[in-house]
């Protein structure tokens, strides 16, 4: 099916996005820095592009206060 190959595409891509940006002993302190603002600047872009995930970030924020 169509949407199961894009389901899984997506996921893959999202894995290579997570594990390139994730914390490795031998990184700088600049190196860290810059993965944590691409991390942020990715969190900002899925926020932008998905009003149903802001909506649901919305929710869970009423649910916890």
């Amino acid at each position: 099916m169509d949407k199961d190959k894009m389901m899984d595409n997506a996921r893959d891509s999202y894995r290579s996005i997570e594990s390139f940006l994730e914390h490795k002993e031998d990184d700088s302190m600049l190196v860290i820095i810059g993965k944590i603002l691409l991390r942020i600047i990715g969190i900002f872009i899925m926020i932008l592009l998905s009003p149903f995930l802001l909506l649901g970030l919305f929710i869970a924020f009423i649910a916890v206060f």
